[in-house]
């Protein structure tokens, strides 16, 4: 998903419903979408007032599901499949 192509209202209603994913996973991933440039996970912990740890283990489960990529050391948002 590039800047440009923002996912629909059912992709983020798909995650922001998931219950298998935890509400921090959620908000990271909500943020993700909306900010200005890829973050890394330092960038997202201080942002949204978490902890790295927490950022990164949300990281790991939504890469596992294909809900966020890694490129050049930042995190890039995907849309659901």
């Amino acid at each position: 998903m590039t800047r440009l192509e923002l996912p629909s209202t059912q992709q983020i209603s798909a995650v922001l419903t998931d219950q298998e994913l935890t509400v921090h996973a959620r908000l990271i991933w909500t943020y993700l979408v909306v900010a200005d440039q890829p973050q890394n996970g330092r960038s997202l912990a201080a942002a949204l007032g978490m902890a790295t740890n927490t950022v990164s283990g949300c990281m790991g489960v939504m890469r596992e599901r294909g809900l966020v990529r890694r490129l050049n050391g930042t995190w890039i948002p995907e849309v659901p499949r």
